[in-house]
C-alpha cells in the first residue's frame, strides 16, 4: 500500500499537467477511499477531496466527476462479467469520462439502455454530439409534464390490473430509448448510398410530444414522439418518423389518427410492448411499422414500416426548428 503522500503527489501532477490521464486518477482516488488512507489527517474522504482541489487549483467538482466516471465504468465491466462477456479493462479505455456521465443521465438507471450505450461508446459508434443530442431529448422529457407526456396513461390508474400499469409505467423509458437512433441499426434503408453519406453530418432528433398545424389539414396535430434523421436518407435529405405509443387496443385505434397528416410524414411507426406485439401486432395495417420494447426497454423493429413521398414536410421542420434553437 502506498503512502498517502506519494499518491497525493502523483493526483496533483495528473490534475495539474495530464488531465486525459483520468483512469489512472480515478484509480488513486479509489485507493485513498477503500484503505481510508485519507485518515488521520482528515476529518473525512469529503474533506481530503476539497484539500486536493484546492491544492491543485481545480475544482472539486472535476474531481468528483472523474470518480464517478470510473464507478460507472465498473459496475458496466461487474455486469458484464456476470453475462459473460468481454470488454475492455479500464486501464485500456480511451474514452472521455464526460462520455460516461452522459451515458448514466440518458439512461436514467436502467442497466440494460445504459450497457448498450456504453457498449457503443466504446466501439465508437456514438459521438459526443449524439450523446448530447440525446441528454438534451430526455430532459425534455423530464422537464415537461408527465400527463403531456404520457398521456394515454390517465385511463389506466384505476381499476387495471399490475400488470396494465407495469406496462403504463414503461412509457418513460420507451421514450428514454429513443433518443438515440440505435434502434435504426437493422433498419433495412439505413445503407442507402453509404459512400456518398460518409462524410455527411449525422443527424438524429427526438421530438415528444410533438404539436404542428399543418396547412393541408388546417388543424394541428400531436405525434407522441417526432424523430428528424438523415440515418436513413440520401444525402442532404432528412426523414420524418412520426411514432405512436400503444398501451392498449383502445389507444391502437386512436393512434391510427396519424393518417389525417400522412402527406407530412416519410415513416409511421407504432410502438408497444412484447407482450403485446404476438396478439395485436398481426391487427396493424401495412402503412405503419411495429417498434417492439422488451423487458429491458430496448427498442427493436418488428416489423418495417415502409417509406412514403412526405409532399409537405416544410409545416414540421419550420416547427421543430424553432423548438431546437
Amino acid at each position: 500500500m502506498k503512502n498517502i503522500k506519494i499518491i497525493e503527489e502523483e493526483i496533483e501532477k495528473i490534475l495539474i499537467k495530464d488531465k486525459r490521464s483520468w483512469v489512472r486518477l480515478f484509480e488513486l482516488i479509489r485507493e485513498v477511499e477503500l484503505g481510508a488512507l485519507w485518515k488521520p489527517e482528515h476529518l473525512s474522504f469529503t474533506r481530503w477531496i476539497r484539500h486536493l482541489a484546492y491544492e491543485s487549483g481545480v475544482t472539486e467538482s472535476l474531481i468528483w466527476k472523474r470518480k464517478k466516471a470510473g464507478e460507472i465504468y465498473f459496475d458496466y465491466q461487474t455486469r458484464a462479467k456476470k453475462k459473460g462477456l468481454s470488454v475492455p479493462r479500464i486501464e485500456d479505455v480511451e474514452v472521455s469520462p464526460d462520455n460516461f456521465e452522459l451515458v448514466e443521465k440518458i439512461s436514467q438507471g436502467n442497466k440494460d439502455i445504459k450497457d448498450d450505450l456504453m457498449d457503443k461508446v466504446l466501439h465508437r459508434e456514438l459521438k459526443r454530439s449524439e450523446l448530447l443530442s440525446a441528454w438534451k431529448s430526455v430532459k425534455t422529457i423530464r422537464q415537461n409534464d408527465p400527463g403531456s407526456i404520457i398521456k394515454k396513461n390517465s385511463h389506466s390508474e384505476v381499476g387495471c390490473s399490475e400488470g396494465e400499469k407495469e406496462i403504463a409505467l414503461s412509457v418513460s423509458d420507451i421514450a428514454i430509448s429513443l433518443t438515440y437512433s440505435s434502434w435504426l441499426d437493422h433498419f433495412p434503408d439505413v445503407t442507402i448510398n453509404t459512400l456518398t453519406t460518409h462524410s455527411q453530418k449525422k443527424v438524429y432528433k427526438l421530438l415528444p410530444n410533438f404539436s404542428f398545424y399543418s396547412s393541408i389539414t388546417d388543424r394541428s396535430h400531436t405525434i407522441d414522439f417526432l424523430v428528424i434523421e438523415n440515418f436513413t436518407s440520401k444525402p442532404h435529405q432528412l426523414n420524418l418518423h412520426s411514432i405512436e405509443v400503444v398501451l392498449s387496443e383502445e389507444d391502437l385505434h386512436r393512434s391510427f389518427n396519424s393518417r389525417q397528416y400522412q402527406q407530412h410524414i416519410n415513416y409511421f411507426w407504432i410502438a408497444m410492448s412484447s407482450n403485446m406485439i404476438e396478439e395485436i401486432g398481426p391487427k396493424i395495417s401495412d402503412d405503419y411499422g411495429l417498434l417492439e420494447v422488451d423487458n429491458g426497454q430496448i427498442i427493436t423493429i418488428w416489423k418495417n414500416a415502409t417509406n412514403k413521398p412526405a409532399i409537405e414536410k416544410i409545416d414540421i421542420v419550420q416547427i421543430a426548428f424553432i423548438k431546437s434553437i
